[in-house]
């Protein structure tokens, strides 16, 4: 049985959880509250060291880092597909999940902890970082849009890890 780590507003879980989706597979989701830390207790770090969510555990392997879960699952399941054949195409498809999991990821987390955490901690939004932010992902976008063109999914061969990120 899957075990999927998994806190509800975490972008980089939601990944996770879509290709578990796409591909039917069935899994038991353990709720980690990051808003309570208790993704830095003894028992989780145990799963996963860096002390964030997703991790998951599949038959004894234990995975984290969402990118790597995700190509994971690809491997080990591997109906339906969710990387091209092609190398190059499969290489690029890498690619753009490495930019989500970069600026694009930087972009959003900035924007949920002024907009949304600061003031659930009773805290006021910097502006200045809102407007930093706010350009950063407005650039992600202009980048992802001139990848994707007039196709409808970032890779020739269709939907894909690629494409997940971005959801």
């Amino acid at each position: 049985m899957i075990t999927l780590y998994d806190f509800p507003m975490s972008p980089r879980a939601r990944k996770v959880r879509i290709v578990l989706a796409e591909k039917g597979l069935e899994y038991k989701k353990v709720t980690i509250d990051i808003t309570k830390g208790e993704q830095k207790t003894a028992e989780y770090l145990a799963i996963n060291p860096y002390g964030k969510v997703p991790a998951l555990q599949d038959n004894g392997t234990t995975v984290y880092e969402s990118s790597i879960i995700m190509e994971y699952l690809n491997d080990t399941y591997p109906t339906p597909g969710l990387l091209p054949e092609d190398p190059g195409q499969r290489a690029r498809a890498r690619v753009l999940m490495h930019y989500a999991d970069n600026p694009y990821e930087s972009a959003i987390a900035a924007l949920a902890g002024e907009i949304i955490f600061k003031p659930m901690q009773g805290g006021t939004p910097d502006e200045t970082l809102v407007t930093q932010a706010t350009a950063d992902l407005n650039a992600c976008f202009d980048k992802i849009g001139q990848e994707l063109g007039n196709n409808d999914y970032l890779v020739e061969s269709g939907f894909s890890l690629a494409d997940i990120p971005y959801v």
